[in-house]
């Protein structure tokens, strides 16, 4: 069915870490903890149906140590960004559902909403063996964008001629990659932990059978072009 996948990075092929915990790893200060705690909460607050925009994330790590009087500095920032990303762990599904789209033909996409110096995620990517796994790489931190925006999903798909009905986007935000792939007239996939009753997803799938899942809607596309 589907000859392009698109897929979110944080918490769908990465389990992510913890800013706070991260930020007192790299910041030895009374109040890191409630610092981390604020920059964690006002990235929550961008997942919401009407943020198109993504914030800069010097802005975002500014307003929070100001808040707590506490003087801020980039290089803290960049240590803390690092400390967080290199704390994540691929789901034990991420290298072989990737290797086995990849060896079938699949367009592999990846689309996220991340807050942070894209030089940094670029290379937590390519530490992980993944950048050769995609064929477009879209951060929002670099087109100023985030899903759920149309704006997000054309820049994703902007190289690619598969029509919206071949294409899945796979995600576990509800709005962000649900919400935004529907509006956007694609079939969505929402990755989850807990059943999930309400979702608005295409089709709804636990971790453990997401890659079967995957697996099973492309490779009859590629069959029939054989």
């Amino acid at each position: 069915m589907y000859s392009t996948v698109v897929f979110d990075y944080g918490n769908t092929l990465c389990k992510m870490g913890c800013l706070v915990k991260s930020l007192e790893a790299v910041f030895v200060h009374s109040m890191a903890g409630v610092i981390g705690k604020e920059i964690e909460e006002q990235i929550q607050r961008l997942y919401v149906p009407e943020q198109a925009l993504q914030p800069h994330w010097l802005d975002v790590w500014k307003d929070a140590f100001e808040k707590y009087g506490v003087e801020f500095d980039k290089q803290v920032g960049l240590d803390h960004l690092r400390h967080f990303l290199s704390s994540g762990e691929l789901y034990s599904y991420t290298v072989p559902l990737l290797q086995k789209l990849k060896y079938q033909g699949t367009q592999l996409v990846l689309l996220s909403n991340v807050t942070g110096e894209t030089a940094e995620f670029e290379n937590d990517l390519g530490m992980r063996g993944l950048s050769k796994l995609f064929d477009h790489v879209v951060w929002s931190s670099e087109i100023g964008y985030r899903k759920p925006s149309n704006e997000a999903f054309l820049a994703a798909l902007s190289c690619h001629n598969s029509s919206k009905s071949t294409v899945l986007m796979v995600g576990d935000s509800e709005v962000a990659d649900i919400f935004g792939a529907n509006g956007f007239g694609l079939d969505s996939m929402l990755i989850c932990d807990n059943p999930v009753d309400n979702s608005a997803a295409t089709y709804v799938v636990n971790r453990q059978n997401v890659a079967r899942k995957i697996i099973r809607l492309t490779n009859y596309v590629h069959k029939q072009s054989r």
